[in-house]
């Protein structure tokens, strides 16, 4: 066996090694990771009682400067997957221009959050992301579907902060706070004039 062979030889068995240590690091992060905290962090943004002084989604976008405080009034709505189920994003939608499909007559839509039937640039014009953050400044590793009875169609109040990239396309919002003002659809909007 020439020199060659033998050091390939002894590089595949620590290659190995060395990944079979590597993925029992990753599991053993897995039951102690930030995962842990996420449940506990969510209930913690939960309030009971609304804020005042809430805004509309469009009016909050008018100004969206990163860093600024912001307290929205909205519905869980805006697309077809408004809430994601892996992270603590959901979308809301600013129920005096957007109409979800549950509160047009005779509309069989399965997904009535889509709001399928208004323009797309009065969607883009209408939504905020609603996300809330780790202590690394990243999205919670656990979904807001159920937080105090949160759902699509939910009414909400959220105070945070308008984050980073904020601009006139795109609004993101830093929650701090989220209160379920209303976790059934009413089968009416509101302020929709």
């Amino acid at each position: 066996m020439n020199m060659k062979s033998s050091s390939l030889l002894l590089t595949i068995p620590l290659s190995l090694a060395l990944m079979s240590c590597d993925r029992s690091n990753r599991d053993a992060g897995k039951d102690q990771g930030p995962n842990d905290s996420a449940p506990h962090a969510l209930s913690a943004v939960l309030l009971t009682e609304p804020p005042e002084g809430a805004v509309t989604i469009t009016q909050a976008r008018q100004n969206p400067t990163p860093g600024t405080r912001v307290i929205l009034s909205g519905k869980v709505m805006g697309n077809e997957s408004p809430i994601i189920g892996s992270r603590a994003l959901l979308t809301l939608g600013d129920p005096t221009k957007l109409t979800s499909c549950d509160l047009i007559p005779d509309d069989p839509c399965e997904t009535p959050w889509d709001v399928c039937c208004d323009d797309p640039d009065l969607i883009t014009a209408s939504i905020a992301t609603i996300q809330v953050l780790d202590a690394q400044g990243k999205p919670l590793k656990a979904g807001l579907r159920g937080l105090g009875g949160l759902k699509e169609l939910s009414s909400l109040v959220v105070v945070g902060e308008v984050a980073e990239g904020s601009n006139q396309n795109n609004f993101l919002v830093n929650a701090t706070g989220i209160h379920v003002a209303m976790a059934e659809a009413t089968g009416e909007n509101a302020a929709k004039q």
